[in-house]
């Protein structure tokens, strides 16, 4: 261990004296994220290399002891089940895909159970829609991964859904998924450890600086589009604000203080294509997202997506990408055994 990193360690453990480690159990649905267990975990390795002692621990649990399948079809070996777990510090729900039916009641009984204990509880990526079935949620702000935002929102009314990376609500913790799940667990370093700590580990990590949580979880319009005129990116983030109850093209652009014939001129100049194609397009998106991750009805998707029907709605989607939504909802991805089986459109 380098000088400069023993001269921490040692202030760090004068400081912590004999405080028992941290403890952190991570609870894994089939189908959870690698990448956001991964995120999550490896901050604590680091920061135990590089204080030179054991601050963190931690532990999978399955819906019982052994083998939990990635969606990524790799398999991790749970060493506890949710009846035989013992006690943590913090206890972060880790799932990704494949959760729309996920309703498990001995799974939201262990969280409440979790809950009582008045110890600090986090989800990832698709975890906190979880947490949220489990009634933990109510009247917290929390934070999803973008896709599913949308739908925690509609199912859970009386959850704060924001679009940060992370967000930290008194003891409930979540992450948005993929590297927010680092960036969720250097902000608990930071608050544990210092500021310069998590700097440390972060630069482990090749990370550069620490983002703050209330950051977007995707990026800015105008780097998306490689967009220079604000005119056009005020009309997409508009459009972005009314899928579920579109406007007219004369609207939007009366909106972004610029001409209906400017906006045609802008569009097609910098995106290849006119602005009614381009909101369809994102109205669409968003609806093939809703068919292959919920499992609402192709009635109540065509309301939300503001068409007036829902053969309206089938004819949009299959002239946009050439298949039905019954056919793609009956070809989305799916987890077959312990390898992930995609045969829906990319």
């Amino acid at each position: 261990m380098p000088r400069l990193e023993i001269k921490y360690a040692r202030t760090l453990n004068q400081r912590t004296g004999q405080e028992p480690p941290f403890r952190v159990a991570f609870l894994v649905i089939p189908g959870f994220s690698l990448m956001a267990l991964s995120s999550a975990i490896e901050p604590l390795r680091s920061l135990n290399r590089h204080v030179g002692e054991v601050r963190y621990e931690w532990f999978l649990i399955g819906e019982a002891a052994g083998t939990v399948a990635a969606s990524n079809g790799l398999v991790l070996q749970a060493s506890y089940g949710i009846n035989d777990a013992p006690s943590a510090d913090l206890t972060v729900v880790v799932a990704s895909l494949y959760i729309e039916a996920f309703h498990d009641r001995s799974v939201f009984a262990f969280l409440r159970r979790v809950r009582a204990q008045r110890r600090l509880i986090g989800a990832i990526s698709t975890g906190s829609l979880l947490l949220a079935r489990a009634g933990l949620l109510t009247g917290r702000r929390v934070t999803i991964h973008w896709e599913f935002g949308p739908l925690l929102a509609e199912e859970f009314p009386g959850v704060d859904v924001c679009r940060a990376l992370y967000c930290r609500d008194g003891d409930i913790m979540t992450a948005g998924g993929g590297t927010a799940a680092l960036d969720m667990m250097l902000d608990l370093i930071a608050s544990r450890d210092g500021r310069t700590a998590a700097s440390s580990v972060a630069d482990q990590f090749l990370y550069g600086r620490l983002r703050p949580g209330d950051e977007l979880q995707r990026d800015d319009v105008r780097w998306r589009y490689q967009l220079t005129d604000r005119r056009i990116e005020a009309a997409i983030r508009i459009m972005e604000a009314a899928l579920s109850t579109p406007l007219r093209i004369a609207q939007i652009a009366d909106a972004a203080n610029i001409s209906e014939r400017q906006l045609e001129r802008l569009f097609l100049t910098n995106l290849g294509m006119s602005p009614s194609d381009f909101y369809m397009d994102l109205r669409l998106t968003a609806a093939r997202s809703r068919l292959l991750h919920s499992s609402d009805t192709l009635e109540e998707i065509a309301v939300s997506m503001g068409f007036s029907s829902q053969a309206h709605f089938s004819r949009a989607i299959k002239a946009w990408c050439g298949e039905s939504p019954l056919t793609l909802r009956m070809r989305r991805r799916q987890v077959v055994g312990s390898v992930q089986k995609d045969v829906g459109r990319p």
